[in-house]
């Protein structure tokens, strides 16, 4: 049964402890998903509103009855809250697709997020019938595919996939067609960026198969020099050597945008000091900062900080901070008990990044200050 119980917060709670922090400013965090479809059915393109519930059912009938799954709990999507919602999608759990036409649709979460380093889902009804996903922080390629498998070979016992001897497993999606496999890290690569290498090492990652795309979900454009970087193809290829080859990737990655930095820091001029020192200054001074806004500061600034340009500031976890200025997880804990406006949210966003790395901030994030904003949401 479907649990009604319906909390999520704990996921703002995640882990980002990271084995080797010099490692993980660059490598913030990994994600493997594996995506199947239950044999009988139409792809969810195709298929209808009673085919999605009864696929639904099958996949909730099979969790209840593997010990394995005894700690992850079944949630319709038609019953999480708003907030809720935009917190999932926030975390990368589920697209805006998952929201739209929800009927049919549910998630199945591991519980206990605060005390787990591992962040594990299973999405059903999404593009594909399921989607089982794991996410952790730093370079944990291997761990997450480890999680996923092991889960989706649970459920292969009790559930009949798509699956053709010739193919591997049939998805809608060519690019998932064969293992089924994704695997994707998430990189923070400010010096490739202001050195201009990142032109040259993204043609050289389409050419063996990978693609590079924005941090934020559905859109085209990279902001805070974050990219996520992720297989093309599955089909000809198996599970090891996909996992293989973005560990190695991860690891070029690293050297790459070291000796970048190495490269930068030689020769730093006044154009990148004016850079970093006008982040902190509008990170210092600014009222309200949308999240993109905060990102590509917050970006720059991180930056500055690893090249001993600017001391102002506390060293920070990039990672963690930026998924503590989500809109959803600022309205979950931050502005409670009504719908918080654009501006109040701008507002919050702003304090909290003050609080978080100024190493002098004394005015604090003060939550009666949100009084002081009247309905046009400008300070009175």
């Amino acid at each position: 049964m479907e649990d009604r119980d319906i909390d999520l917060k704990g996921l703002t709670d995640i882990g980002y402890k990271y084995d080797n922090q010099l490692k993980q400013d660059i490598i913030l965090n990994s994600a493997a998903y594996l995506y199947r479809n239950v044999s009988g059915y139409k792809f969810n393109e195709a298929n209808d509103r009673t085919e999605r519930e009864n696929i639904l059912f099958q996949i909730q009938e099979a969790k209840s009855s593997i010990k394995f799954l005894n700690n992850f709990k079944f949630y319709y999507i038609r019953d999480i809250p708003r907030l809720n919602r935009q917190l999932l999608m926030d975390k990368h759990l589920i697209s805006d697709s998952m929201i739209q036409k929800i009927a049919g649709k549910g998630i199945i979460l591991k519980s206990g997020f605060a005390n787990n380093k591992k962040l594990t889902a299973i999405i059903i009804n999404e593009d594909e019938h399921l989607k089982i996903q794991c996410h952790m922080a730093g370079i944990k390629i291997k761990d997450c595919y480890r999680e996923v498998i092991k889960i989706e070979k649970k459920l292969e016992k009790k559930l009949s996939f798509s699956f053709s001897q010739n193919l591997g497993y049939l998805t809608s999606n060519p690019s998932v067609l064969g293992t089924g496999l994704k695997v994707e890290i998430l990189a923070h690569l400010p010096s490739l960026v202001i050195s201009t290498r990142i032109i040259d090492f993204i043609k050289n990652l389409n050419q063996i198969g990978y693609g590079v795309s924005s941090y934020i979900t559905d859109s085209n454009e990279i902001i805070g020099n974050l990219f996520r970087i992720s297989n093309l193809v599955t089909l000809g290829k198996n599970e090891e050597s996909i996992i293989e080859e973005l560990d190695a990737i991860a690891h070029n990655i690293i050297d790459e945008e070291n000796n970048a930095k190495k490269e930068i820091s030689s020769e730093i001029n006044f154009i990148i000091e004016d850079s970093v020192f006008r982040s902190f200054g509008m990170l210092k001074y600014a009222k309200v900062l949308s999240f993109e806004e905060a990102v590509e500061l917050l970006s720059i600034i991180k930056f500055g900080l690893d090249l001993k340009i600017i001391d102002e500031v506390k060293n920070f976890n990039f990672y963690k901070l930026i998924d503590l200025i989500t809109d959803s997880n600022i309205e979950l804990n931050h502005i409670k008990n009504k719908k918080a406006s654009i501006d109040e949210i701008d507002f919050v966003r702003a304090c909290i990044v003050r609080d978080e790395i100024l190493k002098n901030n004394i005015a604090g994030l003060d939550p009666a200050s949100f009084g002081k904003m009247d309905q046009g949401g400008k300070n009175v």
